[in-house]
């Protein structure tokens, strides 16, 4: 029979050799006999490594209640419950059960990557759910400032998010959704800089901040700058039209929130913006095709199995007692096509720019305004304005130079109008 410091070093060869199973009976026999700390810890490692959980989990709980302060007992039990039972929890798992699973882990104070991997489980869960308080509050266990900045890549090497840009991302739309917009605008141009590659995310937080506290005029900036581009996401025009609208733009609005419908094939998605359209119908006079839209948002959410909120049922009760019951979409397929035809007549102006010709050979001076913008405006010598982003300019450009280029047609969406863009831009000599 083997000693048991024959077993001790049996067992621990085969754990660092990682044969996990061959340890496994080895150390189940120390354990059983010696009850040490370092036999109990080197079995759940093993028995962790494995995947038999069914034995790990218990066993942390009982080598935590023996040893409450050895480090290594520690560190296994923690990772013992992030892979046996956090990580098992589907996207479909109740917040509760998260917050469960993941209180129990963080009152063992992991740190450094175990505790990124509870906290970030929890913000993803409790986003999910709308529950920013809570977002905030977990956002709060991990310093940024500790994670990591280099992004990470899909399966095809594509970089995206960070797990710090990720964070920032979790904790200024927890602060904007508890109505703390104040505190996201005293920081987001430092955030903006530091990821540019999540841009795009990091300024439309500070176009919602800003909408937030009213300064619409800063806000609409913003807007402007995320969906001056080819295909602007629809969620963005809807947002952007919600800003116009605050300041009274109601034509201007609705027509940002047609390109927004037009642009985006899931109708489930939208089912807010279809009653906010209807909602701006019917305050300028549009009552039949507000009616519709409506009926569009009622019916997808009835296919869904969604509430419909009270200002949809009273709004259309209102509407059917001033102009008929007639007419009445009765199907989803019925309600688009009234409400898209609607939408491409009051779109029908900016695809007018697709058939205008560009202009080539065109001079200009070059007016880069602030620094802080990604964009500037050439003036022509008849004193036409020629939009143009700053990365498109040559590298060695400075304010007033006089440059050639060629003009494409585009369209100015806060002033509602046809207007121009420069590319191919060259100093002129």
């Amino acid at each position: 029979m083997k000693s048991i410091e024959e077993l001790h070093h049996e067992a621990n060869n085969l754990r660092q050799a990682k044969k996990y199973v061959d340890a496994i009976p080895l150390y189940e026999k120390l354990w059983t006999e010696t009850g040490d700390q370092y036999d109990g810890a080197g079995l759940l490692h093993c028995l962790r490594k494995s995947g038999d959980f069914e034995k790990a989990i218990p066993l942390a709980g009982e080598l935590i209640k023996k040893y409450p302060t050895f480090d290594w007992t520690k560190n296994e039990s923690i990772w013992t419950l992030i892979n046996g039972k956090l990580i098992k929890l589907n996207e479909n798992s109740s917040l509760e059960d998260v917050l469960a699973v993941a209180s129990e882990i963080m009152n063992l104070k992991p740190e450094g990557l175990a505790a990124k991997k509870v906290v970030f489980k929890v913000l993803k869960s409790a986003k999910a759910a709308d529950k920013w308080d809570i977002v905030s509050e977990w956002a709060d266990k991990l310093d940024p400032e500790t994670l990591s900045t280099t992004p990470m890549t899909d399966a095809r090497g594509r970089e995206g998010w960070s797990d710090q840009s990720l964070w920032y991302n979790y904790k200024y739309n927890s602060l904007i959704e508890q109505n703390k917009s104040e505190e996201v605008l005293q920081c987001i141009d430092q955030i903006i800089e530091r990821f540019p590659k999540q841009r795009k995310f990091f300024l439309r937080l500070k176009a919602l901040a800003l909408h937030k506290t009213e300064k619409l005029a800063k806000a609409e900036e913003c807007y402007k700058e995320l969906c001056n581009v080819r295909n602007p996401d629809w969620w963005l025009l809807h947002e952007y039209a919600r800003v116009i609208n605050a300041q009274g733009e109601k034509k201007a609005a609705l027509k940002l929130m047609c390109q927004a419908a037009n642009s985006n094939t899931k109708l489930e998605l939208m089912v807010t913006l279809f009653h906010e359209m209807g909602l701006l119908f019917k305050e300028i006079g549009e009552k039949e095709i507000a009616r519709a839209h409506f009926v569009l948002s009622s019916l997808i959410r009835q296919e869904h199995g969604w509430s419909i909120p009270r200002i949809i049922s009273d709004s259309m009760t209102e509407l059917n007692k001033e102009i008929g019951n007639e007419d009445i979409p009765t199907s989803i397929k019925d309600a688009i096509s009234l409400c898209r035809k609607e939408w491409e007549n009051i779109i029908g102006i900016s695809s007018i720019s697709i058939q205008r010709k560009p202009k080539r050979g065109l001079i200009g001076r070059v007016q880069l305004g602030s620094s802080e913008r990604p964009f500037c405006f050439i003036l022509g010598d008849r004193k036409e304005s020629f939009f143009c982003f700053k990365s498109d300019l040559p590298a060695d450009i400075r304010d007033g130079d006089i440059v050639s280029f060629t003009a494409l047609p585009s369209f100015d969406r806060k002033k509602n109008c046809e207007s121009w863009k420069a590319i191919n831009i060259k100093i002129s000599t």
